[in-house]
C-alpha cells in the first residue's frame, strides 16, 4: 500500500528529501515507517498521521500522510 512521508526541519537535510511516496506492507505502523527510513529511534521527534499527533504503534493505511518533525522550542 502507498503512503506519503513528509519531513520537516533537520530531517530534510539528514534524509535528503522533504516528501516521498513509499510502499509499505499492510498492517505497518508509524514505527515501521520510521524504521524503513532508518530514522534514529533515540532522536527526539514529533510524528503526525493525517494531521494528528500519534504514537509509533499507530497503524498506517493506504493514502495516509505521515509527517516527521524535530521537536521545536522557543523562548
Amino acid at each position: 500500500m502507498r503512503i506519503t512521508v513528509k519531513l520537516v526541519g533537520g530531517f530534510v537535510q539528514t534524509m535528503g528529501f522533504s516528501q516521498k511516496e513509499l510502499d509499505v506492507a499492510p498492517g505497518s505502523t508509524v514505527g515501521d515507517v520510521l524504521a524503513l527510513l532508518a530514522i534514529d529511534p533515540a532522536r527526539p521527534k514529533i510524528v503526525a498521521l493525517n494531521g494528528q499527533a500519534v504514537a509509533e504503534a499507530e497503524e498506517v493505511h493506504e493514502g495516509d500522510r505521515v509527517l516527521v518533525s524535530h521537536v521545536f522550542s522557543g523562548g
